[in-house]
């Protein structure tokens, strides 16, 4: 199975691409999630000062947001799925990665706003076909 989304293929071939639930697995960049999951977690485990915490999280947000970005930059084949891939994989990660740095936010993190993009990420994989 390809790590990247495979776009739906006109004619003979019609409907042979990856469904939704494919899609948005594919869209979210596991490997930097997994990697964001234990940086955050270990910064938790770190306590670091309440007033610095916040600042922290989002530093650690954006360097990872940034490297998604760059990550499917430079492995995603081009065209339309290295597109589709620049939009729906930083929203994904931002979705995952909000709710996962909430322990460091602190006041910052706010549920519905957590709940607003999960959903966001999740009807863009639905519309994002490449």
């Amino acid at each position: 199975m390809s790590r990247y989304v495979i776009p739906q293929n006109p004619g003979l071939l019609n409907g042979t691409g990856d469904g939704f639930g494919t899609r948005l697995a594919k869209y979210i960049p596991a490997e930097l999630v997994a990697m964001f999951t234990l940086t955050i977690n270990s910064l938790v485990t770190a306590k670091p000062p309440a007033a610095f915490s916040p600042w922290i999280a989002v530093g650690i947000i954006v360097l990872f947001l940034l490297a998604t970005i760059f990550y499917f930059v430079q492995r995603a084949p081009a065209g339309p799925v290295r597109k589709a891939h620049m939009i729906a994989s930083p929203i994904a990660f931002l979705a995952w990665a909000y709710p996962l740095a909430a322990p460091l936010l602190g006041a910052w993190f706010i549920p519905w706003i957590a709940v607003i993009g999960q959903a966001v990420a999740g009807l863009v994989a639905w519309f994002m076909k490449p």
